[in-house]
């Protein structure tokens, strides 16, 4: 069975933006260990995420759901403006509020205890993402 992430055209690159810096670090290892995916860079809030937009635009944008300083939501806006699917991430691990309608996903953080299962998930979930696009 070949990897669910060779269907799309690589390198597939993505922007994290994660307030958290162990996080961070988690999801760019795990977002370049995915077979067609790069970072094409991360942010640890809406100012950077915005910079890193306008030097590079991502195919894909994990996005934080709680930010400091400012609502993720007015960055899924902008993004969706650019027309830039988002998955949003989230700690909550049964996050009851719903879905922002904007976004094509929310994803549970990943754990250094369960990194493979997780980068088949987020795999999954990418892979799920673009091509609702």
């Amino acid at each position: 069975e070949k990897p669910a992430m060779s269907v799309l055209q690589p390198p597939l690159s993505i922007l994290i933006v994660e307030d958290v810096p162990t996080m961070r670090s988690m999801l760019e290892q795990l977002v370049a260990a995915l077979p067609g995916c790069k970072v094409s860079g991360s942010a640890k809030n809406g100012w950077e995420a915005r910079i890193e937009l306008s030097r590079r635009r991502p195919d894909l944008v994990l996005l934080d759901e709680v930010l400091p300083g400012e609502s993720s939501l007015d960055l899924l806006k902008e993004m969706h403006a650019l027309a830039i699917p988002v998955l949003l991430i989230t700690g909550l691990e049964d996050a009851a509020h719903a879905l922002p309608e904007l976004a094509e996903g929310r994803l549970f953080k990943p754990s250094w205890d369960n990194l493979a299962a997780d980068q088949a998930r987020f795999a999954a979930a990418i892979k799920t993402a673009l091509d609702a696009k």
